[in-house]
C-alpha cells in the first residue's frame, strides 16, 4: 500500500496516531483544564512514571498541545539534557512569555515580566537568559538562589498573572529522573507551596520519567509521597492494542483480518513502540486491504529489525564485558518481573551482592537498569531480555 499513506509513527516522542489506553488522563487533564479556567484553581501536580517507549513523551506533547491551544502559558524541559534545570525552565518561560505577550497584548504581565528577570539573573548571571523586553527585575522576588523559595515565588505570581487573564499555566519536565536530588527537592518544595494556599492558583506541574521516579521524588522530600498525582503509564491492553493498530487503518479505508492483528498483537506485547513499528512496516509491506496474516510475516522482520537496531542494539553496545554479564543473567531472572541482586550475584556466582555494584552503579547511570525497589533490578525497556538472550 501507499508508503505516504501510512498512519503510524514509530520514534521517540513522535504522538500516535491514536493515543489507546490513555483516555483516562486525557480526560482527568480536561478536567483540570476546566477548573482552571472557569474556576482560577489549580489542582495537583502529576507524576507520569513508566518504561521507555511507553508514550510518556507523546502524553507530554499531547496535553503541551492542548493547552496551547488554550492560550496557556506553558514551558516544556527535559531533565539532564546538558542545561541546568534552572536554567533551563528559565529559558523556556521566557520562550512562553513572549508568547503570551502577543496572545494577551495589555493582560497585565509587567509584574510578572520583573519577577521573571530577576529569577533569570538569578539563575544565569551572565545574562544569556534575556526577557526580551525593556522590564526593570522586581528585587527581593525569586531571587533569593534558593532554587526551591525562587521557584515556588515565581509559580506563584505567573498563577496569579494566568488567574487574572482567565488561562493556566503547564509546566513540563521530561526525565525527570535524570534531575540532581537538590533540583527534586527544589520541585517539591515549590509544588507544595503553591499547594498550601487557600485558594491555589492555576499552576500545573507534570513530571515524567522512569518507574523510579516516584522513590527518587519521596527521597528527595518524605511529604513527596501525597504531593502528586502519580499516574503509572504501562503497556497497552490486549483492547487498547487493537485500537492502536486498527483505528487508524481504519481511517484509511484500510482493514486488518482477523488472523493480521492477532499475529500481530502476540509480537508486541502490548509495547506502544513497538506496536507503531509493527503498524508502519506492515502496511509498507501489504499490497491491499485487509492487512493479512502473510503480509505480517514479513512486516514483523523489518519491525524486529528496527526495534533491535534502533532501541536495543545501541544500549547493549554502551555495556561493557561485565555489564553484558549482568544483563544476561537479569534477562534469565528478570524477564516477567524484576529479579533480586541476590538472585543474580548467585546465578552470577559472585560470592557477594557488593561484587556487581560497580556494574550495577554503571548501568542505572547509562540507563539500561533501574531499581524498582531496594534490592531489586530491572530494565528500562520492555523485551530488552528477549533482545539480551538472542545476542547469547
Amino acid at each position: 500500500m501507499d508508503p505516504v499513506l501510512n498512519p503510524y509513527r514509530p520514534g521517540a516522542g513522535r504522538r500516535p496516531p491514536l493515543l489507546a489506553g490513555r483516555e483516562s488522563t486525557l480526560q482527568a487533564f480536561e478536567v483540570l483544564r476546566r477548573r482552571a479556567e472557569e474556576f482560577g484553581e489549580g489542582d495537583r501536580s502529576w507524576v507520569l512514571n513508566g518504561l521507555r517507549g511507553v508514550g510518556k513523551t507523546a502524553l507530554l506533547n499531547e496535553l503541551l498541545a492542548r493547552a496551547n491551544e488554550r492560550q496557556w502559558i506553558t514551558a516544556k524541559v527535559e531533565a539532564g539534557a546538558g542545561t541546568a534545570l534552572p536554567v533551563a525552565l528559565s529559558q523556556s518561560l521566557v520562550r512562553a512569555t513572549r508568547t503570551a505577550t502577543g496572545a494577551h497584548p495589555g493582560g497585565g504581565l509587567q509584574r510578572w515580566l520583573g519577577v521573571l528577570k530577576s529569577f533569570s539573573l538569578k539563575v544565569d548571571p551572565s545574562g544569556a537568559v534575556g526577557v526580551g523586553v525593556d522590564v526593570e527585575p522586581l528585587r527581593g522576588l525569586a531571587d533569593t538562589g534558593r532554587f526551591g523559595d525562587d521557584l515556588a515565588m515565581l509559580m506563584e505570581v505567573l498563577g496569579d498573572t494566568a488567574r487574572t487573564l482567565g488561562i493556566g499555566v503547564l509546566v513540563l519536565v521530561d526525565e525527570l529522573q535524570e534531575a540532581a536530588p537538590d533540583e527534586l527537592q527544589a520541585i517539591n518544595t515549590a509544588i507544595h507551596h503553591l499547594g498550601q494556599q487557600d485558594s491555589p492558583p492555576p499552576v500545573t506541574f507534570v513530571g515524567a520519567g522512569l518507574p523510579s521516579l516516584p522513590a527518587q521524588l519521596a527521597d528527595a522530600t518524605s511529604y513527596a509521597e501525597r504531593l502528586y498525582d502519580y499516574r503509572p503509564i504501562g503497556l497497552l491492553g490486549e483492547d487498547a492494542a487493537r485500537a492502536a493498530l486498527v483505528v487508524p487503518a481504519s481511517a484509511r479505508d484500510v482493514l486488518w483480518d482477523e488472523d493480521a492483528i492477532s499475529a500481530a498483537l502476540t509480537t508486541a506485547g502490548g509495547y506502544p513502540y513497538f506496536l507503531q513499528s509493527v503498524g508502519k512496516h506492515v502496511w509498507d509491506q501489504a499490497r491491499s486491504t485487509p492487512i493479512t496474516a502473510e503480509d505480517v510475516d514479513i512486516g514483523l522482520a523489518d519491525a524486529r529489525r528496527e526495534v533491535d537496531d534502533g532501541l536495543y542494539r545501541s544500549r547493549w553496545e554502551r555495556a561493557t564485558p561485565a555489564q553484558r554479564d549482568l544483563l544476561r543473567a537479569l534477562a534469565v531472572l528478570g524477564a516477567a518481573d524484576p529479579a533480586s541482586i541476590a538472585d543474580i550475584a548467585r546465578h552470577m556466582r559472585k560470592a557477594r551482592t557488593s561484587d556487581l555494584s560497580v556494574a550495577r552503579i554503571e548501568l542505572i547511570k547509562k540507563g539500561l537498569v533501574y531499581a524498582p525497589e531496594r534490592g531489586l533490578l530491572a530494565f528500562t525497556v520492555p523485551g530488552m531480555h528477549d533482545f539480551v538472550d538472542r545476542q547469547a
